[in-house]
């Protein structure tokens, strides 16, 4: 498996709030719609039998929420028969002197005009539908989209980007509701406890919520061998070592596994010395295996930049570089990110 070291951000709000009074998942009744203000397109005071909603939460100054729009258009007319899409701004603040959040969203949807062609609602300050929704349901991040089935129930729960293969599910009467639940239940049982602990740097804490995974689910120790190794460099090193070893041994030395480990050492800027020095040993590795990667030199550049190896950082992004150039297949985008890169090496202190 390779792992690229190019970050993915992802645009999300993080609730501190208090546990909600029901909890909500794949497989309830969806909980009622009594947004503060319907906008746009007819109303929905319940949801009909026999016909399928998509409940999307989205706010204005959340630009991914913002770039979704057309495709929910897209899906709105594509699907027309079948279903009906609401999108529910929540979460909307304003500061001092803006006035009304609700004028925001108004003249927001006004200005959309025909690129926002589906149902439109939005809630009020004291997020009921906020809380009901997302909060119920443990989710933290917009844009976020809830899949109603014709039965009335939550049949998925996700971000709207990778929501129409399901929806075509629903739509064909193929979709598989218990094992998506299942399937959400574990994400929210075993992964949410990981992701949370990983993006607060908690190592230690990330690396036992993924020992208590595996052993609840088995099935889970594959998926989450990155986060895991991740843990371990920064918090037991011997014990990421270890389990370095154990994963080249049990692939047989796979290229793939090698560079899944090298990227490590360059996607994290903060692991022990001793979590580096190992690191450049299995790059060192993984170079002999595929001489001419020029993806392992540059991940070989950034690791010996991280071990603060600046001048060896700024010789292998040269050589990356070069060797990118030469290279047909190379991607634009790689080779941006090695120049940046080695701007990045010659302006260190």
């Amino acid at each position: 498996m390779k792992k690229a070291f190019l970050p993915l951000f992802l645009a999300v709000v993080s609730l501190v709030a208090a546990e909600p009074a029901k909890y909500v998942t794949i497989g309830d009744p969806a909980p009622a719609l009594k947004p503060a203000k319907w906008l746009k397109g007819t109303p929905v005071s319940k949801f009909k039998t026999g016909h399928i909603y998509v409940v999307e939460f989205w706010a204005t100054w959340c630009n991914p929420c913002k770039e979704n729009i057309p495709h929910l258009t897209e899906l709105a007319k594509k699907y027309k028969k079948d279903v009906s899409i609401i999108g529910v701004s929540i979460w909307e603040t304003a500061k001092p002197g803006d006035g009304d959040p609700m004028k925001k969203v108004e003249a927001f949807v006004k200005q959309q005009g025909d690129n926002m062609d589906y149902i439109v609602a939005a809630d009020g300050p004291k997020n009921v539908i906020a809380d009901s929704w997302m909060k119920a349901a443990s989710e933290g991040g917009i844009p976020c989209s809830f899949i109603i089935g014709r039965d009335g129930k939550v049949a998925w729960i996700g971000h709207p980007a990778q929501m129409e293969n399901t929806l075509q599910q629903v739509i064909a009467g193929t979709h598989d509701v218990a094992a998506a639940r299942e399937a959400r239940e574990t994400r929210l049982k075993f992964i949410r406890p990981v992701e949370e602990a990983m993006a607060a740097k908690k190592y230690a804490e990330a690396a036992k919520a993924i020992e208590k995974a595996i052993e609840a689910r088995p099935n889970l120790e594959y998926p989450l061998t990155y986060q895991r190794l991740v843990a371990l460099f920064h918090s037991d090193v011997p014990g990421a070592i270890q389990l370095s070893e154990k994963i080249l041994e049990e692939s047989n030395q796979a290229p793939g596994a090698y560079y899944m480990i090298s990227s490590i050492f360059a996607s994290e800027s903060k692991l022990p010395k001793k979590a580096y020095e190992f690191g450049l040993q299995i790059i060192e590795k993984a170079r002999s295996q595929a001489p001419r990667d020029y993806m392992l030199v540059a991940i070989q550049a950034e690791a010996s930049f991280n071990i603060g190896d600046k001048p060896n950082a700024i010789k292998l992004a040269e050589e990356a570089q070069a060797m990118a150039d030469k290279e047909p297949q190379a991607s634009a985008e790689h080779k941006s990110l090695i120049k940046k890169n080695l701007a990045k090496y010659k302006a260190a202190k």
